[in-house]
């Protein structure tokens, strides 16, 4: 595993938590990035996911906005989605990537898989959304790990 896309909608909320998150865990020999697919493209995160990120100490500052491309989707060994239709959109887009596209909250043992939008429903929204994030990417650390042995 050497490229990991995490693609939301907006690339201001979920995505830059999971990007943050997972590039903290894997370190640089994982390449991670971050993009929408209605992008605020050269935006900031979100002041909200910016405040809860602190909190956890995550610097989301540098963080601005990508709109996701058939490139990004082509390079990445694994895309990884917070919600049941982006993973049906991508695969429809770029039809070569099918079984490289899962949702986040794949290996989540309790529904919903899917990781809410917090966007404008205010910090316990974006904290509700921090905790399912950073439990869908525990849930990923031992597949990546086990993949890292075996090379």
């Amino acid at each position: 595993m050497k490229s990991i896309l995490v693609l939301c909608e907006g690339n201001h909320c979920r995505s830059p938590i999971a990007e943050a998150l997972l590039q903290a865990e894997l370190g640089p020999e994982v390449r991670v990035e971050s993009a929408g697919f209605n992008a605020l493209e050269g935006q900031p995160a979100d002041l909200q996911v910016q405040q809860v990120t602190r909190e956890h100490q995550i610097d989301l500052a540098g963080h601005r906005g990508r709109q996701w491309t058939t490139e990004m989707a082509l390079r990445a060994d694994l895309i990884l989605v917070m919600e049941e239709y982006q993973k049906t959109m991508c695969e429809a887009l770029v039809p070569s990537v099918r079984g490289r596209v899962f949702l986040l909250g794949h290996w989540r043992a309790d529904p919903p898989r899917d990781i809410p939008d917090p966007y404008g429903l205010g910090l316990e929204s974006t904290r509700l959304s921090f905790e399912l994030i950073k439990q869908a990417v525990a849930t990923w650390l031992p597949r990546f790990q086990r993949t890292q042995r075996s090379v």
